[in-house]
């Protein structure tokens, strides 16, 4: 149609023009002046299509938008009409409004602003085959061995489990608003106290403010701020009560980041944690978790630096980066105080006076990538009334028959991991290796669960066949010191599926 209006007006032009010239002879002067007719002419069409255009857009915005009342699949803009920006397409309606898509499945979400907002799912399905040659605390997640006199120490367990399944997903602002961008995330899983329990429950969720000064302020449940690094074990334990503490808490969070020259990092955080696991646990059975009966927070920092492998610079290879760190907590709980004990000398009674009692701790802990093929990490802690954060063996205050007001546990642990690639550039098949203790002050540990050591030794074969699947082997040996039993042991093995998106 376009086209049939323009060479009907370019014809037009041309016969006029020809009838106006002398009929003896076209000059020269009269073929220009005929060339810029037609330019003007073509120009002039050339708007007229654009507004017919507009036109049109406009007319079909209410058809869409009845269309979409009716269930119809949502009119999405032109291709001409969209734009790409720094981190991705988009779109506009013929409404005006503009919004960024994260992949082609992304239409079923409405734009939440201008800008618009990126959401990613993701998650990972696992599925487990675990064997213990001797009764650990739960079948799924092995944290210590069961005592001896415990009836079900002889006869072990194996169990088949999806309890490590995670799901979830990323939102972030594609755009910056004043140097700052807005991301978070909201992810659960399902486990439970055994294999067949499955209970929802929140792992992540919260948001984050970054600027482009290397400010950033965080608020939500999300790990707490002195987590650094991670064994490479598959146990869904992931070597807790065995030198790895770990929690997700609600906690408001303050990082600062400076960037140096040589490709280094130097990040501090700071941050208030309440209510969450934290040092956790009802001691009183009042009904009120024991953390938030106290009027204190958890008080944290963690100061870390990073920086290339020395060795990539020299390789030109893959980045690898260097990380060593500094961390630290300090908190108060309060439970009412004991006034009968039973025979092992745990309270069974509280007389209704409140004590308050300290939970702290330092943590030092680096990874070191010494090669393509070799990375070792580890850490090493200390503190007491750790509990409720997966050290101390779970212990958290001990309450001795001929004293009224109980001790906190103090305990020691941590762990060292070293991850091994089969080849440099091929990641298909890799293995680690590690140990983790834990150790309870024995004095403490003896009016408490009667736990004065726990420690873990393991080995793991992965092989992965695609970005998604992958496969893992692992074989563990496990050791509980108890106060009045001694040593109780358990070979653990492993088999597990991962499916990631």
């Amino acid at each position: 149609m376009k086209k049939l209006i323009i060479s009907a007006v370019f014809a037009c032009g041309l016969v006029a023009a020809i009838e106006a010239a002398p009929g003896d002879a076209v000059t020269q002067a009269d073929l220009k002046a005929l060339i810029e007719r037609i330019n003007k002419l073509e120009a002039e069409n050339k708007a007229q299509a654009e507004k017919i255009a507009r036109l049109e857009g406009r007319i079909a915005g209410p058809a869409a938008v009845k269309a979409e009342e009716k269930g119809a699949a949502p009119a999405l803009a032109r291709e001409e009409t969209t734009e790409v920006s720094e981190s991705g397409r988009v779109y506009k309606t013929a409404q005006g409004y503009s919004y960024y898509l994260a992949d082609k499945f992304a239409g079923i979400f409405e734009p939440l602003s201008d800008a618009g907002l990126k959401i990613t799912p993701y998650g990972w399905l696992v599925a487990e085959i675990d064997y213990n040659s001797h009764s650990t605390e739960v079948d799924t997640y092995t944290d210590y061995v069961r005592r001896k006199s415990h009836r079900s120490y002889k006869d072990g367990t194996m169990v088949f489990s999806m309890q490590d399944s995670i799901l979830g997903i990323r939102f972030e602002t594609p755009e910056k608003v004043d140097g700052w961008k807005f991301s978070g995330k909201a992810e659960f899983d399902l486990a439970g106290d055994h294999a067949n329990d499955y209970a929802f429950h929140w792992r992540h969720l919260y948001t984050e403010a970054e600027h482009d000064s290397g400010w950033s302020i965080l608020f939500g449940q999300t790990w707490h701020l002195w987590r650094m690094v991670t064994p490479s074990e598959i146990d869904g334990a992931w070597m807790e009560n065995t030198g790895h503490p770990y929690r997700r808490s609600p906690q408001i969070r303050v990082t600062k980041k400076w960037d140096f020259k040589e490709n280094g990092t130097l990040e501090a955080r700071v941050g208030l944690v309440k209510n969450g696991p934290g040092m956790g646990g009802d001691r009183d059975g009042d009904g009120n978790q024991d953390n938030s009966a106290s009027r204190w927070a958890l008080v944290e920092g963690a100061l870390l630096y990073e920086r290339d492998a020395f060795w990539t610079e020299a390789e030109g290879k893959e980045t690898r980066r260097w990380l060593v760190g500094v961390a630290g907590m300090y908190g108060r709980d309060r439970s009412h105080r004991a006034s009968e004990w039973d025979d092992d000398g745990l309270p069974v009674a509280f007389d209704g006076t409140s004590d308050d009692y300290d939970s702290q701790m330092l943590m030092f802990a680096a990874s070191l990538p010494l090669s393509r093929r070799f990375t070792l990490c580890g850490q090493l802690f200390a503190g007491e009334n750790l509990g409720g954060i997966q050290a101390g063996v779970g212990q958290r205050v001990a309450y001795r028959p001929d004293h009224r007001r109980g001790t906190c546990v103090r305990t020691i642990g941590g762990f060292v991991d070293l991850n091994f690639n089969l080849t440099p550039d091929d990641e298909k098949w890799s293995f680690a290796a590690g140990y983790g203790f834990d150790d309870p002050q024995d004095s403490d540990a003896h009016y408490a669960e009667g736990i004065c050591y726990n420690d873990r030794a393991y080995i793991d074969a992965f092989y992965r066949v695609n970005a998604n699947l992958h496969f893992g082997v692992e074989y563990a040996y496990l050791t509980t010191k108890y106060y009045d039993e001694g040593r109780a042991n358990d070979h653990r093995f492993q088999i597990t599926a991962f499916y990631d998106f």
